[in-house]
C-alpha cells in the first residue's frame, strides 16, 4: 500500500511539474501522469479526451516507463526492492512480475501484486477524474 501511495503521489507531482514546464493545463498533465505504466488504456483514454497527439504521447510515455522498469529492476531489486517494484507501476502484477520474481525472489511477489493491483484499479478512475477537471 505504501509503494502504491508513493507512486501515485510522485507521479501526480511529476505530471503537475511537467504541465507547468510544457504550459498545458495542470489537470491535463496529471491525467497523463495517471497511467502508471498501463500504456494500452492510457493511450486510448487520453486520445479520446484530448486528441491523437496526446493519446500517442501518453502511449509512448507509459511504454517508456515499462521499458525503463524492465531495464532497472534487475539492477536495483537486490539493494532497493520496494523502489524497484515502484518503477513497474501498474505492470508490477502482470508484465514485469516475472522479472521482479526472478531477480528479487518470491518475497517480492506479494508486494508487487498488491501494488500493481491498487494502481491498476486507480488508473481509469484517476485519469477520468483529472480529464473531467481539465478545462479542455
Amino acid at each position: 500500500m505504501l509503494i502504491a501511495s508513493a507512486i501515485i503521489s510522485t507521479s501526480l507531482f511529476g505530471g503537475y511539474i511537467a504541465s507547468l514546464l510544457l504550459e498545458i493545463d495542470p489537470f491535463q498533465g496529471m491525467a497523463m501522469a495517471s497511467g502508471f505504466g498501463w500504456y494500452s488504456l492510457a493511450g486510448i483514454l487520453m486520445g479520446d479526451a484530448y486528441g491523437p497527439v496526446y493519446g500517442g504521447a501518453s502511449f509512448i510515455l507509459e511504454l517508456a516507463r515499462e521499458l525503463v522498469a524492465l531495464a532497472l529492476i534487475p539492477m536495483l531489486v537486490q539493494r532497493f526492492p520496494c523502489t524497484s517494484i515502484g518503477y513497474a507501476g501498474a505492470t508490477a502484477m502482470d508484465f514485469t512480475l516475472p522479472v521482479i520474481q526472478s531477480t528479487g525472489g518470491i518475497r517480492c511477489v506479494p508486494i508487487a501484486i498488491v501494488s500493481g493491483f491498487i494502481l491498476s484499479l486507480l488508473v481509469p478512475v484517476l485519469m477520468l477524474f483529472f480529464v473531467s477537471l481539465s478545462g479542455t
